[in-house]
């Protein structure tokens, strides 16, 4: 890992270390970096070629502050630099993981800061307490797999606030992986508000991974801009045996959008995993919101766990797109399915719409019907929503 000492910094609370500091860019060279068992909360990932090294690290500290209107530069271009043959990603072979990695830590502050060019996720907080990330510029590169914006894991009394991030994967998460950490404890008391949003390939807003649980968050007061996915509310990613995150009390309100699909929000990230998540999505809530869409959007429960108690108001859509359509795009994108609803709704309950509108931008015969309801119990499309194209129950 560099140390800003070796820059001219003296870090004593008196000498003014700005110059510094800014002379930070990521090295090119794997030996600077930490070994993966540096700490046991660290790990690499084999499936995403990242090597658990990180350019900044932050392990069980306290009163930590990264402030000055400088940049962080990832150097991306030193490990990834030559497209793959289909041209989505750059070869992937040896490269460091998160950029910023803060595990563990209380009183944290980020602000007025620009974060650039990270090789993978950019920055990571793991287990962390009383953290604000404010006015922060994080500009990445769309073939750069898995160029996460802020990825937020079992931390506690969060604000990310007036922050511009335009990530190639998902710009902020909120994630429930507690497995590795020395005190496990569940992703609550985060918001997230003020910002503007693009994913080159996936989601503005997601939420989900591991086997914990994210609860009392809000998000509000959002633009999110050519990306796949607007928000993304997934228990279980993977077909493996773990029971997902139990997802519950979260709120999205004022939210502009401009993007393929509004919502994703599924127990299953897969309607065929052998292994169906146990877990439970509910009292999630959605309202004034506003922009167009292409794709349709998703509330597919299981049978196994529960998606329940879900409610949308104030809701005004227009939407383009051909309808039913494979999950692939001409580019060799993924998680661009379709079907010929707007909304469709699977093994759910207790789920209401009021005041939610679709406005038909083409009269496209592909598109049947606003809201196609499959196998739900007391699912309430109030009158004031108005479906041009129907509702369908089966």
């Amino acid at each position: 890992m560099n140390n800003v000492r070796d820059f001219g910094a003296v870090g004593d609370g008196i000498t003014k270390d700005t110059a510094a500091i800014q002379k930070l860019l990521a090295s090119p060279d794997p030996q600077d970096y930490n070994a993966a068992d540096f700490c046991p909360q660290n790990w690499f990932s084999v499936n995403e070629i990242a090597s658990g090294g990180h350019f900044i690290v932050c392990l069980e500290q306290h009163d930590v502050v990264i402030r000055g209107g400088g940049t962080i530069d990832g150097n991306h271009k030193a490990f990834l630099n030559e497209l793959e043959p289909n041209g989505l990603w750059y070869k992937r072979t040896w490269r460091p993981s998160q950029m910023l990695y803060f595990c563990e830590s209380q009183n944290i502050w980020i602000d007025d800061v620009n974060l650039r060019n990270s090789p993978y996720w950019t920055c990571f907080l793991h287990g962390c307490e009383f953290a604000t990330i404010s006015n922060v510029h994080i500009h990445g590169d769309v073939h750069v797999a898995n160029q996460d914006g802020i990825d937020i894991d079992c931390c506690r009394f969060v604000t990310v606030t007036n922050c511009v991030i335009d990530s190639s994967d998902d710009c902020i998460t909120l994630r429930g992986d507690d497995a590795r950490l020395s005190a496990p404890k569940p992703c609550e008391m985060v918001a997230v508000s003020n910002c503007v949003l693009k994913s080159g390939y996936a989601n503005a807003l997601r939420i989900g991974v591991g086997s914990g649980v994210v609860r009392n968050c809000t998000f509000s007061n959002i633009v999110i801009t050519e990306t796949r996915t607007a928000v993304c509310v997934i228990s279980k990613y993977g077909p493996k045996s773990i029971k997902g995150v139990t997802i519950s009390d979260v709120s999205f309100s004022n939210l502009q959008l401009d993007v393929e699909r509004f919502l994703n929000l599924k127990l299953d990230n897969n309607d065929n995993f052998e292994i169906k998540s146990p877990s439970s999505i509910s009292r999630i809530h959605f309202s004034q919101i506003r922009g167009k869409a292409t794709l349709t959007s998703y509330i597919h429960g299981n049978n196994v766990g529960t998606i329940s108690d879900i409610g949308f108001s104030d809701i005004d859509l227009a939407y383009g797109g051909c309808g039913p359509c494979p999950d692939r795009n001409a580019k060799g994108w993924w998680g661009r399915s379709s079907t010929d609803a707007a909304f469709e709704i699977k093994h759910s309950q207790s789920i209401d719409f009021d005041k939610v509108r679709v406005h038909w931008l083409a009269d496209n015969p592909a598109w049947t019907t606003d809201f196609d309801i499959v196998a739900s119990q007391d699912i309430v499309v109030n009158d004031n929503c108005r479906p041009a194209k129907g509702i369908r129950r089966r």
